[in-house]
């Protein structure tokens, strides 16, 4: 097998992608009760600005993650998973490459997430990648841990964005 994961945009209503979905809620549920969802839905994609992302192993599909729009500028990192037996080898790293670079092209200036203190794996991975701790942003659940990435859009992307808008 190679060790190069590909992270890319696919559809979330595909086998794969339902399947990353379903094993992700169970594990969620697990660690924390309730369906493990977090109230996501694959609508919260299927929007302008947004995409779900598949990594896969030798074509083989080993994590997921998506982003949706909170505003014209920030967007929220969810549903980010790497099945137990591809953990520590980079697959969640290429699903938040490609999420940033899918908001950078979208035109968003930063990411937010959120994750549970029952994931502290998961903490250490976005500060190892630049994240950094900022007040919760979205429900009530005090425990959360939330952070935020910013991002330089380049000149570039800068004025297509501006463009877009615009038109």
């Amino acid at each position: 097998m190679s060790s190069i994961v590909l992270a890319a945009a696919e559809d979330i209503r595909s086998e794969d992608s339902e399947l990353l979905i379903k094993e992700l809620s169970e594990e969620l549920g697990l660690l924390y009760g309730g369906d493990g969802t977090a109230g996501f839905q694959p609508s919260d994609v299927e929007t302008p600005r947004a995409a779900f992302i598949v990594a896969r192993l030798d074509g083989y599909p080993v994590g997921c993650g998506a982003i949706r729009p909170l505003d014209d500028t920030s967007v929220e990192v969810k549903r980010m998973y790497t099945r137990s037996d591809f953990r520590r080898k980079g697959v969640a790293q290429a699903i938040l490459a490609e999420a940033e670079r899918l908001a950078l092209e979208f035109g968003y200036t930063n990411l937010k997430l959120q994750t549970g203190p029952k994931q502290p794996e998961a903490a250490a991975l976005y500060e190892r990648v630049g994240y950094y701790r900022i007040p919760i942003f979205h429900g009530d659940w005090d425990r959360v841990l939330a952070y935020q990435k910013d991002l330089v859009l380049s000149e570039t992307h800068r004025n297509e964005h501006s463009s877009s808008l615009n038109a």
